[in-house]
Formats: structure tokens, sequence, C-alpha cells
């Protein structure tokens, strides 16, 4: 993996670094940054995209083949009952998939910037579908043709290949130009070319339904028309979105309401920084935020049992709790990149490449106790009332302890707590306090 860090921390310097080495400028004093300046920083700072992105494509794919060729030894080895072999296959699949998740990471590190690091933004171009496109399979040739022409257009322009994330589900394409954001459906093949002819000629005014000529288009023509006008769609609202940040949602076509709380959130982030410091004096450290959420930092020879340890440990002081890795974030699409962790790079890359890890756990009675305290009624649900709630057969599915929901209830309405609150505070790092008191809004 040594060789493979090294590619990545040239990925992160591109990405992350390259515009304010390119074009320093002193945000200290906003006001005295000329409009030029920012052109020019804008400049940079797409251009180390652009280079981050071929780098990111330029690795990931020689692993996606690689991955397509153990698919096929895998099955070879199951037929021959060879297990050693089997064993091997299945480590290599492992750190295959792992360098495919950290090159898509940074993917999302750059989506992420595009959408100003906004969760709102970004959540209107997930679908919650976890399956990503295979680029290995797909018209990537067309895209990267395209995204070529947008970047030789104008050094202004940045073009972002969406499959190359792992949550951009709306369009091939979100280009950035100095007019706005728009999103490119870069569709190879004749039959789609004839799509969007088709479309083109009934959004004339003139169009007339009785002199189109039939004879060439079938039921899987207009299916893919149906297709593509439902990309379209969701395309428009999604944009529409990015510029007025209101709207239509484009998947679950509901009305997007963007919570805003009465206070801001707070987070533990220094607190968690000082455990990671303190764990390099005897390879661990642990620590507690508001008897509600259990830390535990790890290095070294204390990395390989620290799984267990820390259960151990959280099993004796918690009844009832949820253990998270803190490197889950990488698997979850929608949550900000790890690089926006305030604990400097090294930290993150520490985590990355396996020399750190960290534990925390909730203390599910202490979490429903705090909204007790802060005047916001919370409590179990007993088993048969949960079983009801799930055989309602509400889309909403709600966080479950040993099958027992929680159920909060502010100003005179109900509600059960989904599994988002234990990524809020165990991965996003906010105070159990504050967001308690975040609920006081909800209307």
């Amino acid at each position: 993996m040594e060789e493979f860090e090294i590619i990545i921390r040239n990925i992160f310097h591109l990405v992350a670094e390259y515009g304010i080495t390119n074009k320093p400028l002193d945000f200290r004093f906003p006001e005295k940054i000329t409009e030029k300046e920012k052109e020019e920083f804008l400049i940079q700072v797409h251009k180390g995209f652009r280079l981050g992105q071929e780098q990111i494509i330029k690795e990931i794919l020689p692993l996606l083949r690689q991955q397509e060729k153990l698919k096929l030894a895998e099955k070879e080895a199951k037929q021959a009952k060879n297990k050693n072999e089997l064993a091997k296959i299945g480590e290599e699949k492992g750190l295959i998939a792992y360098k495919v998740q950290l090159l898509r990471h940074f993917a999302d590190f750059i989506a992420w910037q595009v959408f100003k690091n906004d969760y709102y933004k970004a959540r209107r171009f997930y679908s919650g579908n976890r399956t990503r496109p295979d680029l290995l399979n797909s018209n990537l040739e067309s895209v990267l043709a395209a995204v070529n022409a947008f970047h030789s257009e104008d050094e202004r322009n940045f073009a972002l290949i969406t499959d190359l994330t792992s949550f951009v589900d709306i369009g091939d394409i979100i280009l950035q130009k100095t007019d706005g954001t728009y999103i490119i459906e870069c569709k190879s093949g004749k039959v789609q070319q004839r799509v969007f002819e088709f479309i083109e000629e009934i959004e004339k005014d003139e169009f007339d339904a009785k002199k189109v000529d039939y004879s060439d288009k079938n039921h899987n023509f207009f299916d893919q028309v149906e297709r593509t006008l439902n990309q379209i769609k969701k395309g428009s609202r999604a944009i529409e979105f990015l510029k007025k940040e209101e709207g239509i949602d484009p998947f679950s076509e509901t009305k997007i309401n963007v919570f805003e709380a009465a206070k801001p959130r707070e987070y533990y982030f220094k607190y968690l920084f000082d455990l990671i410091e303190q764990s390099k004096k005897n390879d661990s450290s642990y620590g507690e935020v508001e008897e509600v959420i259990y830390i535990g930092i790890y290095r070294n020879t204390k990395i390989p049992p620290s799984g267990f340890v820390f259960k151990y440990i959280v099993d004796k002081i918690y009844e009832k709790s949820v253990i998270v890795d803190y490197l889950n974030i990488l698997n979850l699409p929608l949550k900000e990149p790890l690089f926006f962790k305030p604990f400097g790079s090294e930290v993150i890359f520490d985590l990355m490449f396996g020399r750190l890890k960290i534990f925390a756990a909730i203390n599910l009675d202490k979490f429903i106790e705090l909204f007790n305290q802060k005047g916001i009624d919370a409590k179990w649900m007993n088993r048969k009332e949960t079983q009801k709630l799930l055989d309602s057969k509400n889309k909403y599915k709600p966080f479950m302890f040993k099958r027992q929901a929680i159920k909060i209830t502010v100003n005179g309405k109900a509600l059960t707590l989904g599994d988002s609150f234990i990524i809020y505070l165990l991965l996003d790092n906010i105070t159990p306090s504050s967001l308690v008191e975040r609920y006081h809004g909800f209307k």
C-alpha cells in the first residue's frame, strides 16, 4: 500500500491544495482580493480538479479490470474447491475494493466542493441506490470526449464525471461554468441519438403528433424516450434547487424542506483531536462526550485487537449501545468526505492507511434521558408497538435496538428516530446536546 499511498497523496494535493499553492490568496482579508485574483484562483482550483480526476480515472480502471479477472479466478477456485486459493483471492479482492473505495472518496471530495459542502445540494443528486455504474461497460469514452471539449472551451470550466463518485446519480457530467452549473447527458448509440432528435421535435411549438413517422419507432424506442425525459426532468429539478435552494426533489418528487435550526450545530472535533494526540503516548486513549458517546483511539500494536477491546469496554459501561468504526464514513455516500474534518491531512492519511483506528459508541439510554432533560419526551417503544409501526408499511424505517424503536414527542407531534442520529453523533461529531436541541425546531 506504500506506493498507492503516494498516488493518493498526489491526488489529495491536486484536488485540495493545487489552487492555493499556485495562486495564494490571503483569505483573512477577503475585501482586498480583486475580481481578477478570484478568477485566477478559480482557474487553478479547477485545473487541480481536472488533474485529480484524470489521475483517479488512470488508477481506477486497471483496478476494475483486475476485479473482473479475480471474479473469474474465484469461480474456478470454487469449482476446484481450492480453499487456499479462495482465501488468497478474497484477500486480494478486499484490497482492490478498498483502493477503489478510496479513489471514489476523492471523486466525492471534488463533488462536495462543487456543491460548496452543502448537504442539501448534494442530497438532490443521490437516488439512494448504492450500486454504481460499471465504468468498464459504460459510455466513458464519449463522456471523456465531452469533458475534454468543455475543458478546452474555457480554462475556467470544470466537468465532473458523475460515475466516478459514490452518490451523484443525475447526468453523466456536472459542468461548472462561470454562468452557472449544468447537467450534461452523453448518451452514445444511434438509437439514443434518434431519441434526442425526437425530443427536440416534440418540444417545438409547431409539433404535430399526427405527422410523426412511426414506422421506425417501436415500444422500446418510446420506453427510451420516457427514460430520457425523466432524466432531463430530474436534472432540471436538481439545477433549479442549486439556483433557488427550494423546489421539488428529483427522486421523491416531494417538496424540499430545508430544515433550519434556531441554534447552530456544536461539534466535539477539538476533544476528539485531543484524544488522537494523547494516543501517541501509549498507543491508545479513551474519552466520553456528555456521558452519551464513548471514544477509543488506537495505534501500532494496539490496532489488531482494538475492535474486541473496545467492544469489551463498552459492554461493561453501556447496557444498550451501538458501536461504529470511524472509517465507516467511506461507506456512506452522502457523508462529507474525511478531508473536511478539521484534523489535518496526516491524521486522515493515518486513518485511511491503517496506522490509526477510531471507534465510537453511543449510550442509547443516556441519549433518551438527554431528550427528557431538554424538555422533549422520549422513550423506548415496546416490541408490540414497534412491530405495529413496521406493519404499517410506512417507507420511513425507524432505528431499532433489539426490535424496539425510540419515540419522541416534540411540539405535540410524535415521531420515531431513524438511524441518522447515530451518524450525526458518531461520524459527524455533533455533540448530543446540540443534536437534541435542534429537535425543538421541528414542526
